[in-house]
């Protein structure tokens, strides 16, 4: 019977580990995606500023 506990506490501690793993792995996903959306809009204020400039120097007689 002793090792009927062995046995549950292993398999307790296993998906432990693997549950802990998964909520390691996504809280980085969502640092990531949220670094992306920053360079994302960084690059659309790049690009307008970009267009902008371009606008103007064209009207520069």
């Amino acid at each position: 019977m002793d090792a009927l506990w062995y046995l549950f506490a292993g398999f307790f501690v296993t998906w432990l580990i693997l549950g802990l793993y998964l909520f390691s792995l996504r809280r980085q996903i969502e640092v990531l995606r949220n670094e992306l959306t920053a360079l994302r809009g960084e690059r659309a204020a790049d690009t307008q500023a970009g267009e902008t400039q371009a606008v103007r120097d064209s009207q520069v007689p």
